[in-house]
């Protein structure tokens, strides 16, 4: 019976050299950061090495000034088209007719050079469709993220700091190219916006100051020490663990507390109970806020659940 080669491939003996080179090809996806040559090519290369380095500006003044001026030329047509309704309606009984038929509108010729009716909207239309497109883009701009201060400030480090090559102190970018950088007020961050990106990077400081070793994925990405990479994966599960166990305390203490209280016969129980649950309530919202995008109305109707 013949084998096909992924049967074939699974069944193969390899020795433990060879498969160290078959992880390496396994998990290399982009080139490693020292390898890219030195400029341009070495900024992308760090940016593009984690999801949330991918940090520029979104020019919030320049398309300001753009959509402002697209805005005048439409207003200009505007009264231009409303000029010519306004010297149709009240020229002839011929050119009143144009206002209500638009194939008698259209077949009218150009006077004197003057722009026609069908050449204005065609204009309106050129325009419309430009600002429209621009609109569109500098809304979906304003609604990216804001890069978190530990991102910003680690691709700052990077471009103030730069790098050693062979003893050599490399700067990535020259003076005015990195300005960009401290515009913090017009950057983004093409990550969207996680639920508790907070506790990720208390949980990556908390690696950082266990000495945790990165594993061998995020190992390929660089072989700086001053560059340290996690696993998502493994951070994001570390995280849910952490939300697990604090939504399950906050369950099971007032739970025990009022039963605790329950069982006591004095003049102040109810008051007691009264007060466990509202502070639990308090938590349970706060915790809402904190961990989950929640809307107002929505950690409303939860802690009145």
């Amino acid at each position: 019976m013949a084998i096909s080669y992924q049967q074939e491939h699974k069944y193969q003996w390899y020795t433990k050299e060879d498969k160290q080179v078959h992880c390496q090809k396994k998990f290399v996806v982009r080139t490693p950061i020292e390898e890219c040559p030195n400029g341009y090519p070495k900024l992308a290369g760090f940016m593009d090495s984690e999801d949330t380095f991918g940090i520029y500006r979104r020019f919030g003044f320049l398309y300001s000034r753009v959509l402002l001026s697209k805005q005048d030329e439409l207003r200009k047509l505007e009264d231009d088209l409303d000029a010519m309704d306004n010297r149709d309606a009240h020229t002839s009984d011929k050119t009143r007719k144009c206002l209500k038929s638009r194939a008698k509108d259209f077949a009218r010729t150009s006077t004197n050079g003057s722009q026609t009716r069908k050449e204005l909207l065609q204009t309106v239309e050129s325009k419309l469709y430009e600002y429209g497109g621009i609109l569109l883009q500098a809304q979906q701009m304003v609604s990216l993220n804001k890069p978190a201060d530990r991102d910003h400030l680690s691709v700052q480090h990077f471009l103030e700091s730069g790098y050693e090559d062979n003893g050599q102190k490399l700067m990535p970018l020259m003076e005015g190219d990195n300005e960009f950088i401290y515009r913090k007020e017009d950057l983004v961050t093409l990550r969207p916006g996680r639920e508790s990106a907070w506790l990720d990077a208390f949980v990556e400081r908390l690696l950082k100051m266990i000495h945790c070793k990165p594993v061998q994925e995020t190992r390929l990405k660089s072989n700086s020490p001053h560059i340290q990479y996690y696993t998502k994966q493994r951070v994001d599960r570390l995280v849910t663990l952490i939300i697990s166990g604090i939504m399950l305390v906050l369950l099971v203490v007032p739970t025990y507390a009022l039963y605790r209280v329950t069982n006591i016969k004095a003049s102040t129980t109810n008051a007691t109970c009264i007060g466990i649950l509202l502070v639990a309530t308090l938590v349970f919202s706060a915790v809402l806020s904190l961990f989950t995008k929640a809307k107002r109305h929505e950690i409303l109707g939860a802690s009145a659940a």
